[in-house]
């Protein structure tokens, strides 16, 4: 997979709910005491923290806002739909409104993975996305966001962001992943649903897309996958969601399949 450069922007987000059920073990080490008498051995679980079995309720958060234009979520197992309602006053052509959605109740992480299928879209400049490393402490919100490109009609860039509310330029593009494979055709976008997975490896954000007639592609399939690297300072936990921006008063975001997984560390004597 390759890193990419700088892109151009569009972009929104979502967040939500609690579940840990273990999943699978990725790594093991072993130590003792000089003595010889007492033994640790420490593992990386691997644990789904939010699906359609968990309680469907998602927290939201304003990154951006047109005067006090909301959204309004919708959720059920798995599922969440972002309305703008008519009532908001952003311009017709699109809102500046952007926002992050996620489970609250889940447990900060370094390694996490965010997943959903963007399902159907009213509105010409709505903007989908995943967020990753999302964390607030007191007025300030950092969060890593992978969102579709809304310039120039590319949508099958995906822009990868940090915000940063404590930092002078509040935004900034580190990168794209470029997906023509699975969602574009003749220079246009194929329509919806598409499947989109964002994780974090480090300071390296990987980003995969496939389309409901396609199977789930491997992080290894360049044809499908992309790369960029972070900043320093930006290997930090945090919790995962979804994200959505730029949706005009009357329009909205629908999405399915919901799934975060988290990596922890855990010791055992």
């Amino acid at each position: 997979m390759q890193l990419l450069k700088r892109a151009p922007i569009g972009w929104a987000m979502v967040l939500g709910a609690v579940a840990l059920l273990a999943t699978s073990c990725e790594g093991v080490e072993s130590t003792a005491s000089a003595s010889g008498s007492v033994s640790t051995t420490t593992t990386t679980v691997t644990k789904v923290t939010y699906d359609a079995s968990s309680r469907p309720y998602l927290a939201i958060r304003y990154l951006t806002r047109d005067g006090s234009d909301r959204y309004t979520l919708k959720t059920g197992p798995g599922v969440v739909r972002i309305n703008a309602p008519t009532t908001n006053r952003g311009a017709p052509g699109g809102s500046n409104t952007r926002a992050v959605v996620w489970p609250p109740y889940t447990k900060a992480a370094v390694e996490q993975q965010t997943c959903s299928r963007w399902t159907d879209a009213k509105g010409t400049w709505v903007q989908q996305g995943l967020v990753l490393r999302l964390r607030i402490d007191g007025s300030r919100l950092r969060s890593v966001v992978v969102a579709k490109n809304v310039v120039y009609g590319a949508n099958w860039q995906f822009n990868v962001m940090t915000w940063d509310t404590g930092r002078r330029d509040v935004l900034q593009i580190h990168g794209a992943a470029i997906l023509r494979t699975p969602f574009e055709r003749n220079n246009v976008p194929r329509p919806l649903p598409w499947n989109v997975c964002a994780r974090t490896e480090r300071d390296i954000i990987r980003v995969k897309g496939w389309r409901k007639d396609e199977p789930e592609p491997s992080w290894h399939d360049k044809s499908h996958t992309g790369a960029v690297r972070l900043p320093a300072g930006w290997t930090v936990a945090g919790k995962a969601g979804w994200y959505g921006g730029h949706i005009a008063p009357g329009a909205t975001i629908g999405m399915s399949l919901l799934r975060t997984t988290a990596t922890y560390a855990q010791t055992v004597s």
